[in-house]
């Protein structure tokens, strides 16, 4: 048996503004030497860390929105499951912002049980083929690609690599993502909103009919 997490998203807005400037960096951006897959990882191993009563992305307030954060990018949370959250969240200054539209991880529920990186990466890649209403909005204004944004690990990584030790976590390589993830610039000093989500389109009992509806209102100081 294996383990099947999704976030999805979807929200029916009216028309948005869109932007003469592009709102996200490029799909392909690499920052640091890392490209939107390999923050996906990293942005797993941030999501599974943490214990339940202090788990951003369990969190239905924004009051954990710091915890576990690190280095130059900050981590925004979808919702395990159908989700519609709406976050409050101070970020520090010259952070860049990564988050998921929607996407899925698929990992082995034991260690060492013959399950492959091939395996996880097929699986991972089930409903983002039938994504539907993706969108992202910052400040009022829509990214008009979100399609093109779709990143697949490449590599296999263990989901639960930054899980503290004391809670005895297995090694869940090999551990896969794929989804649609959007990596912003450092916003400026003052008050934003971001909003993002979409749906899956799958008849299937894992996630396949998933939705979410995230939003953050975000100050940066």
């Amino acid at each position: 048996m294996y383990r099947l997490f999704i976030l999805s998203f979807i929200l029916l807005t009216p028309s948005l503004a869109q932007s003469s400037e592009p709102i996200a960096l490029p799909p392909r951006y690499i920052l640091d030497g890392r490209d939107t897959a390999s923050l996906s990882a990293e942005w797993w191993k941030w999501a599974m860390a943490s214990p339940e009563e202090i788990n951003p992305v369990r969190d239905v307030t924004g009051k954990n929105c710091a915890v576990s954060q690190t280095g130059n990018v900050w981590f925004l949370a979808g919702g395990f499951g159908s989700s519609k959250i709406n976050r409050t969240c101070t970020i520090p200054a010259d952070k860049y912002v990564f988050f998921p539209v929607v996407n899925m991880s698929y990992w082995s529920k034991s260690e060492n049980n013959g399950f492959t990186c091939k395996t996880a990466i097929n699986n991972a890649a089930l409903n983002n083929d039938t994504a539907l209403d993706l969108f992202v909005e910052l400040d009022g204004i829509a990214m008009s690609d979100v399609k093109n944004y779709r990143a697949k690990t490449k590599e296999c990584f263990n989901i639960f690599e930054r899980v503290p030790k004391e809670f005895d976590p297995y090694n869940a390589f090999p551990s896969a993502s794929d989804g649609f993830w959007v990596l912003l610039k450092p916003l400026s000093k003052g008050t934003h909103t971001i909003k993002f989500g979409g749906r899956y389109n799958r008849t299937s009992g894992a996630f396949g009919r998933m939705v979410q509806d995230i939003e953050y209102q975000i100050t940066i100081k």
